[in-house]
C-alpha cells in the first residue's frame, strides 16, 4: 500500500485532514490543518502520531523528488540521442560530400582541359556538314587538384576556391595540355601544419 494513500486503519476524516496537510507543502503545520477543519490542535497531534503523517510525506517527497530526477535523466539521454543522431547525419553528409568531390576530380583529371562542341552547316552540295570543335573549358586543373584535396578531407575551403580564381589555358597548344594535365596528376597536396609551416 502506498504511504500516502488511505491507510487500513484510518478513518475518512483522518484521511482527510492528512490530504490537508499533505498538499500544504513546505508550509505545512498541524495547526493549519485544525484551523482549517475547525478541529483542535491535539485531535491533529494524535492523528498524525497514529497514521504516520510526516513519514507519510517524507515518502510522497522522496517519490516525487525520484520522479523529477528520472524525468531529467529521460530529457537529458532524449537530447544525447538527438545530439548523436544529428552529428551522424553531418558526418555523413561531408562523407557524401568528399566522395562526391573525389569522383569529380578523378573524372576531371581523365578528361582533357576541353570542351567539345558540335557544328551542324550546310555544305556547298546542300549536304550537312558536321564541324568538332574543342575549346578550353571553364575548370582549371588547379580546381580539379583543390577538389581532390576536399576530397581527402583538407585543402581551402569553398571560399577560398572562390578566391583563387582559374587558369587562362586559352593560349596553350593540345600536347601543351596534356604535358600539364600529366604534371598535375603527380601533385600531391600537403596540406599546412598546425602551426602554419610546412
Amino acid at each position: 500500500m502506498l504511504a500516502w494513500s488511505r491507510q487500513p486503519d484510518e478513518s475518512a476524516r483522518a484521511f482527510q485532514a492528512f490530504e490537508l496537510y499533505r498538499d500544504m507543502g513546505p508550509e505545512r503545520s498541524l495547526a493549519k490543518v485544525g484551523q482549517e477543519l475547525g478541529k483542535s490542535v491535539s485531535l491533529m497531534e494524535r492523528w498524525s502520531s497514529e497514521h504516520d503523517w510526516v513519514d507519510r510525506v517524507k515518502a510522497l517527497e522522496a517519490r516525487d523528488q525520484m520522479l523529477k530526477h528520472d524525468a531529467v535523466e529521460e530529457h537529458l539521454r532524449e537530447k544525447a540521442e538527438d545530439h548523436a543522431r544529428r552529428e551522424t547525419r553531418l558526418r555523413e553528409k561531408a562523407l557524401e560530400a568528399r566522395e562526391k568531390a573525389m569522383e569529380k576530380s578523378l573524372r576531371m583529371l581523365e578528361y582533357p582541359l576541353v570542351e567539345q562542341s558540335r557544328r551542324v552547316e550546310d555544305g556547298p552540295d546542300g549536304e550537312e556538314e558536321v564541324t568538332y570543335v574543342f575549346e578550353p573549358t571553364r575548370w582549371s586543373l588547379a580546381t580539379a587538384v583543390q577538389l581532390y584535396a576536399m576530397s581527402q578531407g583538407g585543402g581551402p575551403t569553398e571560399a577560398e576556391l572562390e578566391e583563387t580564381g582559374e587558369m587562362d589555358l586559352a593560349d596553350l597548344s593540345e600536347d601543351e595540355l596534356r604535358h600539364l594535365l600529366e604534371a598535375h596528376a603527380k601533385i600531391k597536396w600537403v596540406p599546412p601544419s598546425p602551426g602554419g609551416k610546412r
